[in-house]
Formats: structure tokens, C-alpha cells, sequence
């Protein structure tokens, strides 16, 4: 797992360019949380790039969380990131 694998994976499920935008913002923002507080900066922007993937597919409040979840442990991410 690398940006690259999350990148496509969010692409894949992520059609149009405002949410693109914004996964592209919250790793940046995650990134930069994690180099402030020493933690590990690659598996946090794997997290912020991920963090909404699923939500065209599956907007509602219930499922989106679950179904992105899913698919991520069905792809081998670890606990952590999913």
C-alpha cells in the first residue's frame, strides 16, 4: 500500500473533480499533522486520501463509512488506514 495504490483506488470510485480535490486537501493537511506530531507521515495521507473514496458510490451516512471499509480490508489495508 502507497499513494500511488490509494490514488488509483480513489480514482477508481471518485468520478468527479471536486471530491478529488478534497481527498487531494485532506492529505495534505494529513501530512502536515503528522510531520507536526512525529507520527508516520506516508500511512496518514494514505488515510486522508482515502477518507471519502466511496462516498459517490455510496453517500449515505449509514453505509459510506462501512462499504469504503470493506473494500479497503478486502484489499489488504491494514486496521490502521481502514
Amino acid at each position: 500500500m502507497n499513494r500511488d495504490d490509494a490514488l488509483a483506488l480513489l480514482y477508481e470510485h471518485t468520478k468527479t473533480d471536486s471530491l478529488r480535490k478534497h481527498a487531494l486537501g485532506v492529505e495534505a493537511a494529513m501530512r502536515a499533522y503528522a510531520a507536526r506530531f512525529g507520527e508516520d507521515v506516508e500511512r496518514w495521507l494514505l488515510v486522508g486520501l482515502l477518507h471519502d473514496f466511496d462516498y459517490e458510490e455510496t453517500p449515505s451516512p449509514q453505509d459510506h463509512p462501512m462499504r469504503g471499509a470493506a473494500i479497503l480490508a478486502d484489499k489488504g489495508y491494514p486496521e490502521d488506514i481502514i
